[in-house]
């Protein structure tokens, strides 16, 4: 697939420029320079994608789209832990088989299912060249007829797919739009599965998406660097659990739905902090928390005082150590006025900004202050409440200097 003085040229024009080396082409007579051009490009987004790929030079890449799709090394490390039980796995959607390497690492024999031929043949040689050893194989098929055409398989401790969510070019919202139709393939999968994982795009609608897929008894909201990577839904055979299926975050956070709907009318009832404290601790929680729609239980949970149900900012006098977000420090709170937008580029030249509940966008706050990108300290536009009516203000914060 890929040969040594190939390899050899991939990695010594790495970084170079990609149109350069194809305009060159006829300094390197006998040698595919399209074809290495390819794998450059390849690479450069494999590189802190899947790093422990990257590493392997002999690693093949067959199309840009399949590393485009293909699972992170982070996310595809998250889903062995599915793999708790004995049995085999089956990965009905290979593509680039980063899911189906990862498997294979706890899973004593794994399949990886892919219909095309030449994603087949790459996966082949990768996980050779990988060292995956001789429990993953590769077959090719398709998903919705592999329980026929592989009647030597009768069981699965679990399958996984990761369908396609493209059609002609275009991102496609509807699961039922998908290839394979995870709502149509279900029920035959789970006959013959302990459990069937599905990976659906971080922006669709978690709860839509639960009344498509019922026996759901799990959802996952991984999170890479608070952005959001991907939604996972696992779903069991008439599990009772499946009523209110648990919701995972990031750090050991997870919840039943009624949970929150609980904790929602708790807060409403006590309601909102509108007294901002300099020096208190500020809390942006994890972009997963925010996802599963848990804005409620932080409160409950953790003891801390939400601004507004809209802002989704948290905030306390001591800071919890167990709340998964991002910790600050108030160090001023400034009313939203013309006045104070005006002179806010000389006090603050540079700052991060992010806005939550609050009328200017990132963009139009900065057009109409000049404030930079970067530096340490951090401007927050939200909303509170104070004496019944809705405030927007600017809260000033650096990040929490002490270790909680």
């Amino acid at each position: 697939m890929i040969t040594p003085r190939e390899i050899q040229f991939v990695r010594e024009h790495i970084d170079e420029d990609i149109h350069s080396l194809l305009l060159g082409k006829h300094k390197y007579p006998g040698l595919n320079v399209p074809k290495c051009v390819l794998q450059i490009e390849g690479l450069r987004k494999m590189r802190d994608k899947i790093p422990g790929w990257y590493a392997c030079k002999q690693i093949f890449i067959p199309t840009l789209l399949a590393v485009e799709q293909a699972s992170s090394q982070a996310t595809a490390l998250y889903k062995q832990l599915f793999c708790a039980n004995p049995g085999p796995v089956v990965d009905l959607t290979g593509g680039l088989g980063v899911d189906s390497y990862y498997f294979a690492q706890k899973s004593e024999r794994v399949i990886y299912l892919e219909r095309e031929p030449l994603l087949c043949r790459a996966a082949e040689h990768n996980f050779r060249a990988l060292g995956a050893g001789t429990g993953l194989h590769v077959l090719q098929g398709d998903a919705v007829r592999f329980w026929e055409q592989q009647s030597g398989i009768s069981y699965a401790s679990m399958v996984y797919a990761d369908p396609s969510r493209r059609k002609g070019g275009l991102r496609l919202r509807d699961i039922a739009l998908y290839s394979p139709d995870i709502t149509q393939i279900r029920e035959s999968v789970l006959e013959r599965a302990a459990a069937f994982l599905v990976k659906i795009s971080p922006l669709a609608d978690i709860s839509r998406t639960l009344s498509l897929l019922p026996g759901t008894v799990e959802v996952h909201v991984v999170s890479v660097g608070n952005e959001c990577k991907e939604l996972l839904f696992l779903m069991k055979k008439n599990d009772p659990a499946s009523a209110d299926p648990l919701i995972v975050c990031t750090d050991g956070f997870s919840f039943h739905r009624g949970e929150e709907a609980l904790a929602a009318r708790t807060v409403e009832r006590k309601g909102y902090e509108s007294v901002l404290v300099e020096g208190d601790c500020l809390y942006e929680p994890d972009v997963s928390l925010l996802k599963a729609g848990a804005f409620a239980l932080p409160v409950t949970r953790f003891g801390v005082k939400k601004l507004h149900c809209n802002s989704h900012f948290y905030v306390s006098s001591v800071p919890v150590r167990d709340f998964p977000s991002r910790k600050f420090r108030i160090r001023e709170v400034i009313p939203l006025t013309s006045a104070n937008i005006k002179k806010m580029h000389t006090r603050f030249p540079q700052a991060n900004i992010t806005v939550r509940n609050f009328p200017l966008t990132v963009t139009e706050w900065r057009k109409k202050t000049g404030i930079a990108e970067g530096g340490t300290g951090y401007l927050f536009g939200t909303t509170t409440h104070n004496g019944g009516r809705e405030v927007p203000v600017v809260i000033y914060a650096t990040k929490w200097e002490e270790s909680i």
